[in-house]
């Protein structure tokens, strides 16, 4: 399940207030067994009297920064422990005397392993440890995203911002300064520079603070599609598409960037590859692509298509485009409307006069946009599917279920490494505050009785929640493929809306959405641990891979905002992927990784949890375990799916 909970500020309050807001389920059941040393010690074994200390470094011999697990194993003894590393150490205490193997992962370096032995009566021992980088690594690790802000420099950008939107440009001139000399180097802040610059009509300093903005993030892609238009306005049409694509690279779904396509394909005379992208932009963004009529539109008279023209026209003004545009759409339709001329008497044929198509200059551009917090809800867009192929939904359906079981059974065994990048985020998405922070994750799924399943979570052994910034949590993104178990489908409408692709493999696309007046069994909101509970509805589309049916990703959002409990907006983005356990030659479909993002009590918060590092509980044998290689699907052995990095361990068990 998934509980927000949160504290106020200045007045510290008895009773704590839960939000439960991701997959819920039935508050009875069996919990699952905590795997840590200090459960079996309590069971009756040996009670230990030393303190080890664990100190990483980096291989220059400095502390090192980022989070790393520490995992510590008695040779002579199934029971291990683990934890992350904070001010670059880990402590561990109770620890009887012995022979111990400690090893030390972090995403992007090499493991490294070491033995300690603890000897009677030692109070406390140290042990240092150095991680080397893995220039190899495929680690997957969270994004970056755009760098945190300072209270100042928040405050300067989001003023300039708020004055830009109300064409104040002198105001937000001055915010921009001032934010500029607070950080120069900021991306968004040359980014905003950039559009203030073309809102001023100085083109020239538009095109440097956005060329300035791609040499800090490559991968911008509101600036790629900014230079784009600039080049487009200077006619420089093969630039502009160059940029396009590259926008497209970093947002394969970017209805913008289609729709711009649109427009510069249209300028070059290459009539049938506007048509392509003004019809895939109208696909994504459907209503809020309306603009892309215009230039679909343009291309079909220039193809001679006019009756399909005039259709478009017509819809496009159906929508209540800005004035200027219904100028130039009642225009294009007036030309349309031109009747042939009159046959020659003595020319002896019947010549007709093919409409006149519209200048060039009568088709805008479209203006750089301001960034958004949150991606597009699934209702927003449809990404693309291969035409003509009909879709087998139920056998599909029954495939999924069955992987879904076998992950039931599967989350049981395991535990990994969770990596949670947590940000406070503005309207615009600028980061205003960030935690990093890491742990021990284990899950179980259990059926308390038919028909009802439990999921239990535990981070670092324990279920408390103080352990999320914010003391806000989010649980249960494992389990979102509990949509497509037996017990739960049949409360959602499901529609298979093609076969499309994922991470350049062929999926069938999913959507689902809850049922009209069916009770949601899987959401819900508490406001407090025994409080009464409210069910949430949600909506969603999934991949299910096409050659193994697998789900590999999944997209959710609310259907609606929920004011009465200060939830206004919030998606879930979840991949899972294949982890390999080489011993007992299995291969599990496990998380990877998930983004959420949530406006919640006026607090927008955007976050990635990564789960590495996968271990797996067997019975009385010893066993290495590797979290994954890449997995070759059967139909395309060239190809491979990204799982998460490698890493090697010994556990008795």
């Amino acid at each position: 399940m998934a509980r927000f909970v949160t504290t106020p500020g200045r007045i510290r309050m008895s009773l704590c207030t839960f939000l439960i807001l991701s997959l819920l389920f039935p508050p009875q059941g069996t919990k699952a067994t905590q795997r840590t040393a200090a459960q079996a010690q309590s069971a009756g074994e040996q009670v230990a009297v030393t303190r080890l200390i664990v100190t990483v470094r980096d291989q220059g011999g400095a502390t090192f920064s980022d989070l790393a697990t520490v995992t510590l194993q008695h040779l002579d003894s199934p029971v291990f422990s683990t934890g992350t590393t904070m001010g670059g150490q880990a402590i561990f205490d109770g620890l009887r005397p012995g022979e111990y193997t400690i090893v030390v992962s972090a995403p992007g370096y090499h493991t490294a392993t070491e033995r300690i032995s603890l000897t009677h009566g030692s109070e406390s021992e140290h042990a240092f440890i150095a991680l080397k980088r893995d220039s190899g690594s495929s680690t997957v690790s969270a994004p970056q995203g755009p760098p945190a802000l300072s209270p100042k420099l928040q405050k300067e950008l989001s003023k300039a911002v708020g004055a830009l939107q109300a064409n104040k440009l002198e105001e937000a001139q001055r915010h921009l300064d001032a934010a500029y000399r607070l950080a120069p180097g900021n991306p968004e802040v040359n980014y905003i520079r950039g559009l203030l610059a073309d809102r001023q009509g100085k083109l020239a300093a538009a095109q440097s603070s956005w060329e300035k903005t791609l040499s800090l993030d490559p991968r911008h892609g509101l600036t790629l599609q900014a230079l784009a238009t600039i080049m487009a306005r200077k006619r420089d049409y093969a630039a502009a598409k160059e940029y396009l694509e590259r926008a497209l690279q970093v947002d394969a779904n970017s209805w913008r960037a289609h729709e711009l396509l649109a427009v510069v394909c249209f300028r070059q005379a290459d009539f049938a590859e506007a048509v392509s992208h003004a019809e895939r932009s109208l696909e994504l963004g459907k209503n809020l692509a309306n603009d892309a009529r215009l230039p679909l539109a343009e291309s079909l008279i220039g193809q001679n298509q006019t009756a399909s023209a005039t259709e478009v026209l017509h819809a496009f003004l159906d929508a209540r485009p800005p004035q200027e545009q219904v100028a130039i759409a009642k225009s294009l339709l007036h030309k349309l409307t031109i009747p042939a001329s009159p046959s020659s008497p003595s020319g002896g044929t019947d010549p007709t006069t093919v409409p006149e198509k519209a200048d060039l200059p009568e088709l805008p551009l479209l203006k750089p946009e301001l960034p958004k917090w949150i991606p597009a809800n699934v209702d927003e867009f449809l990404p693309a599917v291969e035409p003509g192929i009909a879709c087998p939904l139920r056998e599909i359906l029954d495939s999924a279920a069955d992987h879904v079981r076998e992950f039931m059974k599967s989350v049981d065994r395991i535990t990994a490494t969770e990596h949670l990048h947590h940000q406070v985020v503005n309207q615009w998405g600028f980061a205003t505050r960030e935690e990093k922070r890491s742990f021990n994750y284990v899950v179980s799924i259990s059926e308390v009785r038919p028909g009802y399943l439990s999921v239990e979570e535990y981070r670092n052994g324990s279920t408390d929640l103080s352990v999320f910034p914010d003391s806000i949590a989010t649980a249960g993104l494992p389990a979102a493929v509990l949509v497509f178990h037996p017990y739960y489908r049949d409360d959602y409408d499901m529609q298979c809306e093609g076969l499309g692709r994922w991470k350049d493999h062929r999926a069938w696309q999913i959507h689902f959405s809850q049922k009209p007046g069916m009770r949601s069994r899987l959401r819900g909101y508490r406001e407090a641990v025994d409080g009464p509970l409210t069910p949430i509805a949600l909506k969603g589309r999934a991949w299910i891979q096409e050659n193994t049916r697998q789900v590999v990703r999944i997209e959710t959002d609310l259907q609606a905002a929920l004011p009465e409990i200060k939830l206004l907006a919030e998606h879930m983005d979840i991949e899972f992927g294949p982890v390999t356990f080489h011993s007992q030659k299995e291969n599990m479909w496990l998380p990877v990784g998930a983004d959420i993002y949530f406006n919640l009590r006026g607090r927008q918060i955007r976050r990635r949890s990564t789960f590495t590092n996968y271990l797996l509980f067997s019975v009385n044998e010893k066993q290495s375990i590797s979290a994954p290689k890449e997995s070759k699907p059967a139909d395309d052995p060239g190809r491979s799916i990204p799982a998460p990095p490698e890493t090697s361990r010994k556990l008795k068990s």
